[in-house]
């Protein structure tokens, strides 16, 4: 029983050491880390047309910003885009990179996990899909202009932009107000 308790004192104390900057560290975003979204800084993206999204104005949101001259983000940072059309926040279309860090996603927007995003009826965002590349499960099935969906064979999905050589050099972020040190 001895050295059971000893490891676990051990692996407490490691993992008690850990901060999100650390290299190889990895944060799995929760519902919850979501739920304030709407009050972190908050920069208008526009409202025409965007390869794979909806029209409509488009802002997105910012959980930590990243120090002044930063080239990428730190672990634990989460980026919501909010498409705000329809009379109700149901009926925005909502996007999401947490920065997972560990490796994640090498194929595309290195350390980036995707997200769609929906309001619950009482106002609560919650996780739809997740991943690389999260489908979009709307009734419609994710078809051209509803999410990150390729089910439709558009091609659009999230790593098809966001992972595309030179992005980079911003993080794998897309908006220059929204990359990495330009808050």
């Amino acid at each position: 029983m001895r050295p059971l308790s000893t490891c676990l004192l051990l692996c407490a104390a490691l993992a008690a050491g850990c901060t999100e900057s650390e290299p190889g560290s990895v944060f799995i975003a929760l519902q919850s880390d979501f739920a304030s979204f709407e009050t972190w800084p908050k920069y208008f993206l526009g409202e025409g047309p965007l390869d794979g999204h909806p029209t409509g104005g488009r802002n997105g949101f910012i959980s930590k910003i990243a120090p002044k001259g930063s080239t990428t983000y730190p672990v634990g940072s989460i980026l919501v885009k909010s498409i705000e059309f329809g009379a109700s926040k149901q009926e925005w279309e909502m996007f999401a990179m947490a920065k997972r860090g560990g490796g994640y996603n090498l194929g595309g927007a290195k350390d980036w996990e995707f997200f769609t995003l929906k309001f619950s009826t009482s106002g609560v965002p919650v996780i739809v899909t997740r991943g690389t590349n999260p489908a979009d499960l709307e009734s419609d099935g994710g078809a051209i202009g509803h999410g990150y969906a390729d089910t439709a064979g558009t091609g659009i999905t999230c790593n098809r932009c966001h992972g595309l050589a030179g992005t980079e050099r911003q993080d794998h972020i897309i908006a220059s107000v929204l990359a990495p040190g330009n808050q």
